[in-house]
């Protein structure tokens, strides 16, 4: 047994700690069912959940790319015809305007690109369809049966016509100027020309004159005709244009320039009046205009007066504030006023030296007083007519500063008038100078026009004259189902991440560890792979259950045996110093499991030597008696009503003689009282002296609180969770419950757990068990 225990102890899953690595976080989310998509996710987990949903994700794949298949080969195949036009830009002519700058008169690049727009022109488009009859051509529409329904509903409501009467109607209609179509017409034939622009593409030649025009179509006759006609109706509609509207183009120049030479002289008149009526000089320059000069001379004299004014009347403010003399400037620069405070300076000094020795009565003493005194009222009185003075200068300066005010204002009413003459005079020029470069440019123009009816070369012509094309262009099959299969093969796999960032179940050791902060205990396999293990393992003439909790450890090599020895390995050493003797076995809600963990973990320490007692204290829901197909009408409640004594109600199998079963008994009405009784607790402490394991099986902890009362009176709590239904915030709940009121919580018990996701469990019974399950691994899965 201490064999097994210590090999089994080399698991790293008996531990809280990630097999990704010493240094992961312990709160960090973990793989598989709890990827975490951040910096430290380990590539091993995106692996892992990809495996896992990879139906899923093939079935999108398959799916999207299948249609997308169907889809692209159904459609025709498409031709490209094209033809390559040259269009030259008319010659350029200049002009030099009134200033001697020289422009040109026509752009020929605006030239190119209005050509460019005309061949997808609709009133273009509405020739080529009448000419060559394309809405009652079949082989035109066919190409749009699928992709314009407006063609297939007209097709169903179009009048049928004979050959003779289309070929008919296409010679009137030819010979008729589109621009004379009807509205009602017009209408009926934009379904066709929308067709022919959304598959006609203009592609200028960069750096050249010429231009590549190319059309689509299912037919490539089609194609080469339609581009064939364009070209030519288009080289002949410009040149009928530039020729029909040249002549006319000519007498409107003609017939303009005249008018405005009659108008420019007109307003010349109009201004040579003006400027004598208001006595304004007749020409520019300087000296012409005496207004403006003597405005200009008195506002800068007004502004020197102003600043003499403002500079005064700081002077006097400072020095009729001033309490002493010398801070006012024109008392400081007096050499009077100097040499009079030298003088009080040596008198003090006098005065001082004399006070060393007399007294203020002494006669030398008062001289010098007397001498002082008179000093300094010739100063007061010099900083008085300081004052006086500066008063005079400011009185003066605001005299002058406002005759000139009075002087520039009158100047500038003549000056304003004046102003609004010239804005008049302004508007006047401004008028003669626009029709004068107008003149000059219907003068240029004229002359150019000239030449131009002179020669009469062609500017556009078709240089590559379009062909049948033998290869299709399209459609792009091959990318469509690329794009498609990548598109759908990230969809799946988001797909994916997203029901699997809904699944908030415990699937893996590591998910236990991260979310519920527990070491987990065991990974019980799940019964969907164990049922293959079973059938040849077990008599097809077995009356119990098709798969009971005894039939799970029935053979010792079985997946599922070897998960409850490692669940008692892991109990083994689950505290420091002593071996456990009472464990509570829980869960978070019914059907997790935790009887048939109970039982087989009670099976597995007494297959190990051990004296075990496995107590069923589910006194709301007994299922341990049914399992071992024993009676119930004994059992823990008729103890601890005191109708019997402990010993006696011990049950055992022949077949696992080192186990003893203590059932639960008749259903009292009120289990907590029972449970919680001084009685049970004495009860579990001299089972503990007389067993080496006591294996304690109880309700769920989240429905009834008896699971948490019998958790203060054991070792340690097992908390059995179910990995495809418990969810991840009930198994913590049900902690940190038992936690608070001081329980031992071991770890959790991962019951049906899915082994072939797990790196270590996937891999051992995989190695050691393929052979025996005829090439399947024995997975995971457990009773209810």
């Amino acid at each position: 047994m201490e064999i097994c225990a210590l090999s089994m102890l080399q698991d790293t899953r008996l531990t809280p700690v990630s097999h990704e690595g010493l240094d992961r976080p312990l709160h960090s989310t973990t793989p598989y069912a709890d990827v975490s998509f951040g910096k430290q996710s380990d590539l091993r987990d995106w692996f892992r959940l990809i495996l896992h949903r990879k139906w899923l994700i093939i079935s999108v794949v398959v799916i999207v790319t299948s249609t997308t298949v169907l889809f692209a080969y159904s459609q025709p195949s498409i031709y490209e015809a094209s033809a390559t036009v040259q269009i030259d830009p008319k010659e350029t002519t200049y002009m030099e305007d009134t200033k001697g700058n020289i422009f040109p008169t026509f752009n020929n690049e605006d030239y190119q690109n209005t050509q460019i727009k005309l061949l997808s022109n609709p009133q273009l488009m509405r020739r080529v369809i009448l000419k060559l009859d394309l809405e009652h051509n079949q082989s035109f529409l066919k190409g749009y049966e699928r992709s314009d329904p407006i063609s297939r509903v007209r097709s169903l409501f179009t009048r049928r016509q004979t050959a003779s009467q289309r070929r008919r109607d296409i010679e009137a209609r030819v010979e008729n100027d589109v621009s004379q179509l009807t509205p009602v017409r017009t209408s009926e034939l934009e379904p066709y020309v929308a067709m022919l622009i959304a598959n006609l593409k203009i592609d200028p030649q960069e750096k050249t004159s010429l231009v590549r025009v190319s059309f689509t179509h299912s037919d490539p006759i089609i194609a080469m005709q339609v581009v064939d006609e364009l070209t030519k109706i288009f080289i002949d509609t410009s040149t009928e244009y530039e020729s029909r509207g040249s002549q006319a183009a000519r007498e409107i120049v003609a017939r303009q320039i005249a008018e405005l030479q009659a108008k420019i002289q007109l307003e010349e008149n109009e201004r040579l009046n003006f400027l004598k009526s208001h006595n304004l000089p007749l020409e520019k320059g300087q000296g012409r205009n005496i207004t403006e000069e003597r405005l200009a001379m008195l506002s800068s004299q007004l502004l020197t007066a102003e600043d003499e004014r403002k500079r005064l009347e700081a002077s006097y403010e400072a020095a009729k504030n001033a309490k002493d003399p010398l801070t006012i400037p024109e008392v400081r620069s007096s050499e009077e006023m100097i040499e009079m405070r030298k003088r009080i300076h040596q008198l003090q000094e006098q005065r001082a030296s004399l006070m060393q020795t007399y007294t203020a009565e002494w006669p030398a003493v008062k001289k010098l007083d007397s001498e002082m005194q008179q000093l300094q009222q010739n100063i007061d009185k010099t900083q008085q007519e300081v004052i006086v003075s500066l008063k005079a200068k400011l009185d003066a300066a605001i005299g002058r500063e406002a005759k000139l005010r009075e002087a520039y204002y009158k100047e500038q009413g003549a000056a304003n008038n004046q102003s609004q003459e010239g804005v008049s005079l302004a508007s006047l020029n401004q008028q003669i100078e626009t029709n004068r470069q107008m003149y000059n440019m219907l003068f240029q123009r004229q002359t150019q026009m000239s030449i131009n009816a002179v020669d009469k070369s062609n500017h556009m012509a078709v240089v590559t004259p379009p062909v049948i094309p033998a290869q299709p262009v399209g459609p792009a099959r091959f990318s469509k189902v690329f794009i498609s299969f990548l598109a759908s093969l990230f969809a799946g796999v988001g797909l994916a991440i997203l029901i699997n960032q809904f699944d908030n179940t415990l699937k893996s050791a590591d998910a236990v560890s991260s979310y519920v902060y527990l070491p987990t205990l065991a990974m019980i396999p799940s019964r969907d792979n164990q049922g293959a293990w079973l059938k040849h393992r077990l008599p097809h003439t077995k009356k119990r259950r098709e798969v009971n909790a005894l039939a799970l450890t029935k053979d010792a090599r079985s997946p599922t045996a070897e998960a409850y020895q490692h669940l008692r390995a892991s109990l083994l050493f689950s505290s420091a110093g002593r071996v456990p003797r009472t464990v509570l076995v829980t869960s978070g809600k019914p059907f997790e499991g935790k009887t048939t963990t109970a039982i087989n973990t009670a099976v597995t320490f007494a297959q190990a030597g051990a004296d075990v007692l496995l107590v069923d204290c589910d006194l709301r829901h007994p299922q341990v008696h049914a399992h071992f197909g024993l009676p119930n009408r004994e059992g823990l409640t008729t103890y601890l009503s005191g109708q019997q004594n402990i010993q006696s109600l011990f049950r055992s199998l022949d077949e696992y003689p080192r186990l003893r079963i203590l059932t639960a008994g008749p259903m009292p009405s009120n289990p907590m009282d029972f449970l919680g009784s001084n009685e049970m607790r004495d009860l579990l402490s001299t089972l503990s002296k007389q067993f080496a394991h006591v294996i304690v099986d109880s309700p769920p902890a989240s429905s009834f609180a008896d699971a948490s009362v019998l958790s203060t009176q054991v070792d340690g709590v097992i908390i059995v969770a179910n990995s495809k239904t418990t969810s991840r915030a009930l198994v913590r709940r049900v902690k940190d419950r038992l936690q608070e009121l001081g329980a031992n919580v071991y770890g959790v018990v991962l019951n049906r757990a899915d082994l072939k996701s797990d790196d270590y469990y996937g891999g051992y019974y995989a190695q050691y068990y393929s052979a025996d399950s005829g090439g399947k691994v024995a997975g995971n899965g457990e009773a209810a």
